[in-house]
């Protein structure tokens, strides 16, 4: 309480301690009005530094006329969160199957068609499990690349059998050989 007749002089002062320290003050503010503090857990900018406040404490001292409001302000560094780096998807590891290195050979390609078709029937499954019951040398795992290929194609062109069909029966090729 002031006396009566008697002007008392408030001063409002903010005090903003560096991280980890009750000591040094990074910065400080003075006013005649009072000033709104800032929460626990928020986050204040400081030059380029940014603090989380961690506790704050409130105190008012009289000197003579004098009144000062005082709000110290401690802090922490704020750790921000960093944004993920966008990568692409990896796939599920139990679902990749390592395709084996093929020759690029288009002859290699055209007579496989052939033995897809006359061999197995045009069934890539049948031609697939007997790759697998022969040991993996370089010539069949180029068969197995290509058995896979075209398994993949069937997925969404369900027809490709039957073109690979017609182009088989259109060239005596396999009748020529076997007759």
């Amino acid at each position: 309480m002031t006396r009566i007749g008697v002007i008392a002089r408030n001063t409002y002062v903010l005090a903003i301690y560096a991280p980890g320290s009750t000591i040094k003050i990074r910065r400080s503010f003075e006013s005649r009005r009072p000033w709104h503090a800032p929460s626990v857990g928020e986050v204040l900018s400081i030059g380029r530094e940014r603090l989380r406040v961690i506790s704050i404490e409130r105190s008012i001292h009289r000197n003579g006329r004098a009144i000062v409001h005082r709000i110290d302000v401690m802090t922490t560094v704020a750790r921000m969160k960093r944004r993920a780096r966008r990568r692409a998807p990896e796939p599920p590891r139990a679902k990749v199957i390592a395709m084996p290195l093929g020759d690029g050979s288009v002859v290699a390609d055209f007579l496989r068609f052939h033995v897809l078709v006359r061999v197995f029937g045009g069934d890539p499954e049948a031609w697939l499990d007997a790759l697998r019951q022969r040991s993996l040398d370089d010539v069949s795992g180029a068969d197995i690349r290509f058995v896979r290929w075209i398994r993949a194609r069937l997925r969404y062109d369900p027809l490709l059998i039957a073109a690979i069909r017609r182009m088989v029966d259109a060239l005596p090729l396999w009748n020529r050989a076997s007759g």
